[in-house]
């Protein structure tokens, strides 16, 4: 019987938060990626409904034997594809294409090969430098790409977009989250794009300061837009959008944009962000600013250790999100408030803390 739920990328963000909400449910996961899924509870290797295997999406069958991978497809009702590189490192697609192109491609035979449906999780970002609306029906408008990633995730769709439009192909969905933070983070999270990034960053500059004496430290500027806003959105309500939308058949051939109703402004983010310091720590500055008064030796040092993510502070793309709201209802995927962000903030400091002591 045809029961089990597939995850590729089950180890990364929203992997884990999915795995999760399909384990409670009782629902057998298999779990494809290069290391096991670590979850939460007191024995997290060790559920009865997990069964994990060591795959590559960028190679043919995720580089499982012909065997296991029979075994897989006569099992698969359902086939999620998180698996993607997404840092920001490279600035044109060519070395994202193993795992963000042909890593979809891998994905798609699987699920035609099990007969099952294919839910694609990409990202809103492949509108690009889109400043305008930016509609689920929308993927080509002439946009250009901040970053490999981007550009790797477009190509990555419009594959998928053909392959929708074949006769045979088994039902597709195509997901865009926002930018997704961890409700829950951990120390590690400081290596992921999202405010954790900066937190981690303005937290360790404010360390060395202290280290060397310096008991008063300067808020530091960030260059960034007070008036923009930033599509966050957090992992667990990503997680539920995905099951709710992946148990209703008429998902397929749709496209959703898993936003919130509302972004989050940079100005509550910036507020946020201090509230988890305790204190003025940092603050958004524009251009005009920054011209007037340089910046100091450790605004420097930030910017140089965030550059690849200074083009997402500055943004007026608005993501629709009608399909959701059809679909899932306008209650689906909530817009972060002030206070859970900065109870997010807090927790990851907090761990971060906890790591630093001996």
């Amino acid at each position: 019987m045809k029961e089990h739920i597939v995850i590729t990328g089950a180890s990364g963000l929203v992997g884990r938060a999915l795995l999760s909400k399909y384990l409670a449910q009782g629902c057998p996961v298999i779990a494809l990626c290069r290391k096991p899924p670590i979850l939460t509870g007191p024995d997290p290797a060790s559920h009865p409904l997990l069964f994990w295997h060591w795959a590559d999406v960028s190679l043919p069958r995720l580089g499982l034997d012909p065997v296991t991978y029979a075994e897989i497809c006569a099992k698969t009702q359902l086939v999620f594809h998180l698996a993607a590189r997404t840092d920001f490192k490279d600035a044109t697609a060519a070395s994202y294409l193993p795992v963000n192109l042909a890593g979809v491609e891998h994905a798609l035979a699987l699920a035609q090969e099990a007969k099952a449906p294919l839910h694609h999780v990409s990202t809103a970002f492949v509108c690009g430098d889109w400043s305008n609306e930016f509609r689920e029906i929308d993927l080509d408008l002439g946009q250009h790409f901040r970053n490999g990633y981007e550009e790797s995730k477009f190509l990555g769709e419009s594959f998928l977009h053909g392959a929708m439009a074949a006769p045979s192909s088994v039902p597709i969905t195509i997901h865009r989250p926002g930018i997704v933070v961890e409700r829950n983070p951990s120390a590690g999270s400081g290596k992921t794009f999202g405010p954790f990034l900066f937190l981690d960053a303005v937290a360790r500059l404010r360390d060395s300061a202290e280290a060397k004496g310096n008991t008063t430290l300067p808020v530091l500027r960030v260059q960034g837009n007070r008036q923009a806003h930033l599509p966050l959105i957090f992992d667990d309500a990503v997680a539920d959008a995905l099951v709710r939308l992946a148990a209703q058949p008429e998902s397929g051939g749709q496209v959703f944009q898993l936003v919130a109703p509302q972004p989050v402004s940079n100005e509550l983010l910036e507020d946020a962000f201090n509230e988890a310091f305790g204190q003025p720590a940092a603050r958004f500055a524009g251009d005009e600013e920054f011209s007037h008064q340089p910046a100091n030796p450790l605004e420097a040092l930030l910017a140089r250790k965030t550059t690849p993510y200074a083009a997402y502070l500055d943004l007026s793309v608005r993501f629709t999100r009608r399909n959701l709201n059809s679909l899932a209802g306008a209650k689906m995927l909530p817009t972060p408030t002030r206070a859970e962000l900065t109870r997010a903030f807090q927790a990851f400091l907090a761990a971060r803390s906890q790591r630093k002591a001996p």
